[in-house]
């Protein structure tokens, strides 16, 4: 077999970085063979991060002083006077807190994710290591940098955008959250927004990965990723109840 994957990638390992990129996407089971032997996982995870800082940051771009103020009100928060003179900024400090968070967090969430993931393959008496792990879930979330890097792209041609659409993902409609109304609950919102195009390409690519990978039946890998996402589901629900 890992013949056959040597060959398919060229005469390489079919783990290599950039054709590791390519293949999940196009040919997910010969790409997660690949990394089953060898694990990477840098380029994947910079591309991730990068194609969300870049959203971000082009998002940010087109958000208002005034949107800015007016969401700061509505939320019950007070300015000072000094805020309200310089509104200019108060952007600007919001514009690069939000890259900078963008460029940190979601690295440790995907460690975070690929050591629940590893534990609970190990408790079904999967080998998998954490590399591995790393390597399969920051590869089977590509359909989020593809995403992203859409968003980005429809941001550029907008004159202006709300940091509510940021906040539940209106700059690119692939979710159920293009339904909501004005008058639709922050839970409601937040449910129908999960309900998105890439996420379930997400959960397809991972299912395929941790069954190839770690090596367990086909339900076990689609139980254990749908059972974690529901979970990040939840607390997502969570959040937006007690906000």
């Amino acid at each position: 077999m890992s013949e056959t994957i040597r060959e398919r990638a060229g005469g390489e390992p079919a783990g290599s970085s950039i054709r590791s990129l390519i293949s999940t996407l196009v040919s997910p089971r010969d790409a997660f063979a690949g990394l089953a032997q060898r694990p990477v996982f840098g380029l994947a995870l910079a591309v991730l991060v990068l194609a969300g800082v870049a959203a971000i940051y082009v998002s940010m771009s087109k958000v208002t002083a005034e949107d800015l103020l007016a969401t700061i009100e509505a939320s019950g928060r007070s300015l000072p006077d000094e805020a309200r003179a310089n509104p200019e900024r108060i952007l600007s400090i919001t514009r690069w807190s939000q890259v900078a968070t963008a460029a940190i967090l979601p690295g440790l969430l995907y460690a975070v994710l690929a050591g629940i993931f590893l534990g609970v393959f190990r408790l079904l008496g999967s080998e998998l290591t954490y590399r591995q792990s790393l390597a399969t879930t920051v590869h089977g979330l590509l359909p989020l940098g593809v995403a992203a890097l859409l968003g980005g792209v429809v941001a550029m041609g907008r004159e202006t955008i709300s940091l509510q659409e940021m906040k539940w993902g209106g700059i690119l409609a692939s979710h159920l959250g293009v339904l909501a109304g004005d008058d639709t609950g922050e839970v409601a919102r937040a449910l129908l927004t999960s309900i998105d195009l890439f996420s379930a390409w997400c959960v397809a690519l991972l299912a395929i990965g941790f069954q190839v990978v770690a090596r367990v039946s086909r339900n076990a890998a689609w139980a254990t990723v749908l059972a974690v996402w529901s979970l990040g589901i939840g607390l997502k629900l969570a959040i937006a109840a007690f906000s």
